[in-house]
């Protein structure tokens, strides 16, 4: 029985002696691993100040006014500015990668993999807001374009060119974000191609539709061109066969030597043979 208690406290003492190393030999990595998030939370919120600051500088709100994107923010509730949104993404994207270092160090490799895909997406992101930035820009100046030029030629309704010149080109700049964010782009990719196809068609159809008599005057126009040059052509022709028959033909060789004064007698030279008085 003695013995048996003397195992169990062997047991015990090896257990407690192992766990007391592993906590050690772990104790350092924890170390680390907590001042790199504690450096890198610092870090992160000192950046994430620096680029609000640099993006109010060079008038990226005034930017987010003019498209739109402010007041899109403003309607779904939230106080933060266009710079902000900005400026968090870049706080969290340095968050994440202190936290996967310290999941590193801790040898946390299932963590370490899930954030590093949470990090290679964040540049996508960025990117995706970039395209709808400047989207915005391009389709508000294109749709002011097409409205001020359309007004000045005269049509009808230049406001409604210019909306739907405006809107086209954000429906683009939506669509290629949404494909950077890699969001369905099997369902976005067939929905473009769709909406592209349905938009031909409809141009078609209004073409066909709306201007068939013009283009029966155009082609009546082009069938009235090619039977007046065929009936050119052919007075053309007639006139170069009567002139022909009106014109004498030129005297030949043999009528020429017949109507001369007859023939000539030869000469008499030295050659010539004496008469029969001589």
């Amino acid at each position: 029985m003695e013995n048996t208690v003397q195992d169990w406290g062997d047991a015990v003492f090896v257990s407690a002696t192992e766990a007391l190393q592993n906590f050690l030999g772990f104790l350092p990595a924890l170390i680390g691993a907590i001042l790199i998030l504690v450096i890198g939370w610092l870090v992160a919120g000192l950046l994430a100040g620096l680029v609000e600051r640099g993006l109010k500088m060079v008038g990226f709100e005034r930017a987010a006014s003019t498209t739109g994107i402010s007041s899109f923010i403003q309607r779904s509730g939230s106080s933060w500015t266009a710079s902000a949104i900005v400026a968090e993404i870049v706080k969290w994207f340095i968050r994440l990668i202190a936290i996967q270092a310290a999941a590193s160090i801790l040898g946390l490799d299932q963590i370490s993999q899930i954030i590093n895909a949470i990090l290679l997406w964040l540049p996508n992101l960025v990117v995706a807001i970039a395209i709808l930035v400047i989207g915005a820009l391009i389709a508000r100046f294109v749709g002011s374009l097409v409205r001020g030029t359309t007004g000045q030629m005269g049509f009808s309704d230049p406001e409604l060119l210019g909306n739907i010149a405006h809107y086209a080109i954000l429906a683009f700049a939506i669509i290629a974000a949404i494909d950077q964010l890699g969001i369905a782009e099997t369902v976005v990719n067939t929905l473009f191609i769709g909406a592209v196809a349905l938009v031909v068609l409809a141009g078609g159809l209004a073409f066909g539709l709306g201007g068939q008599q013009t283009a029966a005057q155009i082609t009546a126009g082009w069938y009235q061109k090619g039977r007046d040059a065929s009936a050119k052509v052919a007075q053309y022709n007639e006139a170069q066969a009567a002139h022909a028959r009106s014109t004498p033909a030129p005297p030949t060789q043999a009528s020429t030597g017949s109507a001369g004064t007859g023939p000539t007698s030869p000469p008499q030279g030295e050659g010539s043979t004496p008469t029969e008085s001589e």
